[in-house]
């Protein structure tokens, strides 16, 4: 039976209902601390809780502790299909442990990242993962870290910031992508390059650039780079590429996101082009869905669900271990072809 609606329900209530000690109740209630108490006990007093509808006061806990059990999560775009996967492997390892996470998002804007950063201070975080740092952060991320027990980066790195990191090698998924295309015989490719001054895409240029050197292909990618990972940048970038080579346009692109690659085949099918029967398009990330468009997109799989609960895995070892610096984690790239990607097409001499 719950308690009466106009009173609060306490830990002694929990506690009494459960035939234990108010500690008792309290390490048991608490996932960091129930294992050096019985299995029946832990059950017995989850049991009281929840027929009792006791809700912790984590402020009050926060207090005694020194810590909140909150954990924020600042991405750069919760519009772009990858990073659902990736919170929801930070969320999912963090919250084995009872920690509840804060997310939000930047819009790839420094001041914006700023002024959230300075929020979770005031929430009194336990840790930081982002996954939305760019070259220019290393200061700024430098400062906040000094104040939090964890500060991770996801996805994203900053060379020479001395802080963990889970991405993946991005050099090795840029060239397997260039590897895919030139696989196929294509001769002709281009690139629809992201921001850069963020070192994801930096090396997925790299990556691409050098096997498409290697092979002694032509690269009729455009100087210009995305300001975004967005439809609407993808369609400008690949529209930039066929206005600069209007006699002969490359048979293949690499989008360094799928969404941008989604956005290139927007624009080549308003200007009467066909995916793949006139240019292939490969992206990167595998988002969710992309298997399900037409054509169903080739891709470099980014896992992000595994990504974020490394991240998850490196706060939990810091917080447990102050000081500690988890070794940082690069995954290897694998290649998801469908059907965007395919031969060239034969042309006459």
């Amino acid at each position: 039976m719950g308690a009466p609606a106009d009173r609060v329900v306490t830990l002694k209530d929990v506690a009494r209902a459960a035939g234990v000690h108010a500690s008792t109740a309290s390490r048991a209630l608490d996932p960091s601390k129930s294992g050096c108490i019985s299995p029946a006990t832990v059950e017995r007093v989850g049991r009281a809780a929840t027929q009792l509808g006791y809700v912790p006061d984590m402020i009050a806990k926060g207090l005694r502790g020194g810590t909140t059990s909150m954990v924020g999560v600042v991405v750069a775009d919760l519009e772009n299909p990858f990073f659902g996967p990736v919170v929801r492997g930070i969320s999912k390892q963090l919250e084995s442990r009872g920690f509840v996470t804060l997310v939000a998002e930047t819009l790839e804007d420094r001041d914006r990242f700023e002024r959230t950063l300075n929020h979770l201070l005031s929430r009194r975080v336990d840790a930081l993962v982002t996954t939305a740092a760019r070259s220019g952060d290393a200061e700024l991320l430098d400062r906040f870290a000094g104040r939090i027990p964890a500060c991770v980066l996801a996805v994203r790195n900053i060379e020479g910031s001395g802080l963990p990191y889970v991405n993946q090698d991005d050099r090795q998924g840029g060239g397997m992508a260039a590897d895919h295309l030139i696989e196929l015989g294509h001769a002709s490719l281009a690139q629809l390059r992201g921001p850069v001054d963020i070192d994801t895409f930096a090396n997925r240029a790299e990556g691409f650039r050098r096997s498409v050197g290697d092979a002694g292909l032509v690269d009729a990618t455009v100087g210009e780079q995305g300001e975004a990972l967005t439809l609407e940048e993808g369609r400008r970038l690949m529209a930039l590429t066929l206005d600069e080579n209007p006699a002969r346009a490359p048979t293949a692109i690499f989008a360094h996101a799928d969404v941008m690659a989604i956005g290139a085949i927007e624009e080549m099918e308003a200007r009467g082009l066909r995916c793949p029967e006139d240019i292939s398009v490969i992206g990167y990330d595998d988002a969710p869905l992309v298997s399900h468009i037409q054509p169903p997109l080739s891709t470099i799989e980014l896992p992000g669900l595994e990504l974020g609960g490394r991240a998850g895995e490196m706060v939990l070892e810091m917080i447990d271990d102050p000081g500690s610096v988890p070794e940082s984690v690069s995954l290897p790239a694998r290649l998801v072809a469908r059907e965007s990607t395919a031969a060239p097409p034969k042309r006459g001499g």
